[in-house]
C-alpha cells in the first residue's frame, strides 16, 4: 500500500528540488517526509562501482557480526565515516530549488492546536 501511495504521489506532485538530485516532499499531519530515493540510488551505485567502498561496507558488516559486549568502543563508526567520505552524506540544494524546498517545508509546518478554555461549573469563567 505504501508503494502505491508513493507512486501516486510522484505522478501528481512535482519534486521540490530537481537538480542535481531530485527531492520530493510529502506532507503528513505533523510534518513532512523527504523522499531521498535518487540519493539512495547514488549510494548503492557508488558502493557497487567502487571496490574500496564495497570493501569498507563488508568490513562494517563483518564487524557487526562479531558478538561482544558493548564497551563503549564502536569501531564501525570510524568505518562508517570513511564510507561516508566515499559516497557522500549530503544532498545538494541550491538557488531556486532551495527557495522551493524552503517554501514546501514552511507550508508543512503543523499548525498549533488551539483548545478553547474549559467552562467552569456555574458558567463563570
Amino acid at each position: 500500500m505504501n508503494r502505491v501511495r508513493l507512486y501516486l504521489h510522484r505522478l501528481f506532485r512535482r519534486p521540490a528540488v530537481t537538480g542535481p538530485m531530485r527531492l520530493h516532499t510529502r506532507r503528513v499531519p505533523d510534518g513532512v517526509f523527504l523522499d531521498l530515493e535518487e540519493y539512495f540510488v547514488h549510494v548503492i551505485e557508488t558502493l557497487a562501482d567502487d571496490e574500496d567502498a564495497l570493501a569498507l561496507l563488508m568490513e562494517i558488516k563483518e564487524d557487526r557480526e562479531v558478538s561482544r559486549e558493548h564497551d563503549g568502543w564502536q569501531p564501525e563508526k570510524l568505518l562508517m565515516e570513511h564510507l561516508a567520505l566515499i559516497v557522500g552524506w549530503e544532498v545538494p540544494v541550491r538557488g531556486k530549488s532551495l527557495a522551493r524546498l524552503a517554501d514546501r517545508l514552511r507550508a508543512a509546518e503543523p499548525k498549533p492546536v488551539v483548545i478553547p478554555a474549559q467552562r467552569t461549573q456555574g458558567g463563570a469563567a
